[in-house]
């Protein structure tokens, strides 16, 4: 069996709508990296996976990664953040910091986790917003949107009226991750072998 994993369902979206093997398994972690690790630590318990691929949405670092391109371990110096990084200067402050290329929030504990219980990983992301792209809207918001979407909706609907500027950064950021679902789908079907 080789275990999928994805923070969320809007993330595995167009991969769930292919035509895959019964030898798949699919876990969203929830978001954030002790989210990630419970989620593994029971997944493993109930059944140990050949191997695991860490896949999902990524933020590009720097500027030769786009909307759409693929993450792996041979692409890009992937690091998993405590919190999204919503804005271009906390993407720089990032880089500066440790050297990623490209940024998420649970890639760092899976690995750790698969480390301990000697499964080997494969990490397949997609870069979901680029590394001067600003997302319009607060960590905590988007964080909540992810987990909760119909206790976040007032929250972002309130913003979304008042805040014109954040409107139009959050409708590019749908878009792309729109982009971003369908390439990942794409990786994922090669990764795996699926025709669809």
């Amino acid at each position: 069996m080789i275990l999928v994993t994805f923070a969320v369902a809007f993330e595995s979206a167009a991969f769930r709508r292919l035509p895959v093997s019964r030898t798949v398994r699919i876990l969203h972690t929830g978001v954030g990296a002790d989210s990630a690790r419970a989620a593994l630590e029971a997944g493993l318990c109930a059944e140990i996976p050949e191997r695991v691929i860490v896949a999902g949405f990524a933020g590009a670092l720097v500027s030769r990664l786009a909307v759409g391109d693929l993450v792996t371990d041979d692409t890009a110096r992937l690091v998993s953040a405590p919190a999204v990084l919503t804005t271009s200067a906390a993407k720089r402050a990032f880089r500066a910091e440790t050297g990623a290329e490209a940024v998420d929030m649970e890639t760092d504990a899976i690995r750790e986790v698969c480390a301990v219980a000697g499964v080997p990983v494969t990490t397949l992301r997609v870069v979901s917003d680029g590394a001067t792209d600003d997302l319009g809207l607060p960590s905590d918001l988007l964080e909540a949107l992810s987990a909760r979407p119909m206790t976040a909706a007032p929250r972002l609907i309130g913003m979304l009226l008042t805040e014109p500027e954040r409107r139009r950064a959050f409708l590019r950021l749908v878009r792309d991750c729109r982009q971003a679902q369908k390439a990942l789908a794409e990786a994922l079907a090669t990764e795996l072998a699926i025709r669809p």
